[in-house]
């Protein structure tokens, strides 16, 4: 062979040789038996995966979950002295720590006994619970326009602390918080316009704000009690929807904002009075000038 390409080289390496050579081996090679168990490129098929199959989620698996969550949302935030399952099994005088781990792991299914014990004890909502509906610190009982109507609630209640929440804005909506152990808050799912955007009925409601203040701190002795908290826009939505745990807000060292006691300073005779304005902004100061002259006229 080697002879046949030395004799011939000349042809062999010119174009007509060239072309003859290329066909030769390009037949050769793809006429050349697949050894077996080769197939060629083009008949390479490709199995697609199989997918896992998961199973589709359980009602008690989703309770599970939102329960799981509770505790996670009341220790957001928290570095130290969190809460964690054996302390809720204590609050709630379990026997065992087990009956509440084996729930929150979805091995127990929880009666809707121990469920309403559960949100009782820890101020959770129950339809949220066990159908997802609402949010998990809501609550659904009666609010009330007039603010001084909550005086009798706030009294039954008995709370450790009372908190005046606002939001820091112009309209400067804000609500009603109480502290009732270490564990539990309830919110009172009412605001109320603390500035001068308001029409007749938020004027009389400013007055009825300072009188529950005023009622609360000088004649019920609750003037330690009262908290105020100023919060921006998106805090301030999670807190009064439920979505957030109260504690988060209250048990953090996050600083207070007397700005409901410096509310019923109408006359200005508390000697930070010039920094009102600066504190609360303007439309506060005229808050405080619509409650003066509806008590006057009154």
């Amino acid at each position: 062979m080697f002879e046949i390409i030395v004799e011939n080289k000349e042809w062999l390496f010119s174009g007509v040789g060239v072309v003859v050579v290329t066909a030769f081996y390009t037949h050769f090679f793809n006429n050349k038996p697949i050894e077996s168990g080769q197939k060629k490129d083009q008949e390479i098929e490709i199995e697609a995966p199989v997918m896992e199959q998961t199973e589709p989620e359980t009602e008690v698996s989703q309770i599970s979950q939102r329960l799981v969550l509770v505790l996670e949302l009341m220790n957001e935030k928290r570095e130290y002295s969190k809460f964690t399952i054996a302390q809720l099994a204590q609050i709630m005088k379990l026997h065992k720590v087990s009956e509440l781990e084996d729930i929150f792991r979805g091995k127990e299914e929880p009666t809707f006994e121990f469920i309403e014990r559960f949100c009782d004890v820890f101020g959770v909502n129950k339809t949220w619970v066990i159908e997802g509906k609402r949010a998990p610190f809501s609550n659904d009982e009666q609010t009330f326009g007039e603010p001084l109507r909550y005086l009798e609630v706030i009294e039954n209640l008995n709370p450790q602390r009372v908190f005046f929440v606002r939001k820091n804005s112009k309209e400067a909506p804000a609500f009603i918080m109480v502290k009732l152990n270490d564990y539990k808050f309830k919110i009172f799912h009412r605001t109320w316009h603390i500035s001068d955007e308001v029409g007749a009925g938020g004027q009389r409601q400013l007055v009825s704000f300072y009188e529950l203040v005023k009622a609360l701190r000088d004649e019920k002795g609750y003037y330690s009690k009262c908290g105020g908290l100023t919060l921006d826009e998106d805090d301030f939505k999670e807190l009064f929807c439920g979505d957030k745990y109260p504690g988060v807000y209250t048990e953090l060292g996050r600083s207070e904002d007397p700005w409901w006691d410096d509310l019923t300073d109408i006359n200005h005779s508390y000697p930070i009075s010039a920094n009102y304005g600066d504190w609360h902004g303007k439309s506060f100061l005229k808050a405080q000038e619509i409650i003066k002259w509806k008590l006057q006229d009154n």
